[in-house]
């Protein structure tokens, strides 16, 4: 009777394995991170902050050719979202999140020294009561997804090579 192998894609990794797999997703992308606040329009105040927006920005390599849409934008998206799944909070708290969908655009940021970027964001808000202000918990999730981006090499804002 011959032996079946393993299949890799059905066998769990450690939790080892997944770090050492997202950082080289984050290397070969060169992913940084931005936080900015969630807001509603309040009349005749300022807007409200509910929420928090942290977008991931993958790119391409230095040297290849890019046009929006394109199949190596779609995999850096995948790469990306394979990272914010990570990230979000297993455990069901009083916080929710959207991971937003593929856009077929790239953008350009002087922060990022015009590198052409695949954006991606995820929303941490509240699972109830959306016009509530940012709470506690919603503080704590970010907290804890940018601790868990900082242990893949996901950098703040832009990209400084080691």
């Amino acid at each position: 009777m011959k032996e079946r192998k393993k299949d890799v894609a059905t066998t769990p990794k450690t939790f080892q394995e997944t770090v050492e797999e997202l950082r080289m997703v984050v290397q070969d992308h060169r992913v940084c991170w931005e936080v900015l606040p969630e807001q509603i329009p309040v009349k005749d105040e300022a807007p409200l902050k509910v929420g928090f927006d942290l977008m991931l920005y993958g790119t391409h390599a230095v040297g290849e050719h890019h046009t929006p849409g394109c199949e190596k934008c779609k995999q850096i998206y995948r790469d990306l979202r394979k990272i914010a799944n990570w990230v979000i909070p297993e455990e069901e708290r009083p916080s929710r999140y959207e991971i937003s969908i593929y856009e077929s655009a790239i953008g350009y940021n002087r922060i990022r020294d015009n590198r052409p970027d695949v954006k991606l964001t995820i929303r941490i808000l509240h699972r109830s009561e959306y016009d509530r202000p940012v709470d506690d918990c919603e503080i704590a999730c970010l907290i804890d997804m940018k601790t868990k981006l900082s242990l893949l090499g996901v950098q703040e804002r832009h990209w400084k090579s080691s």
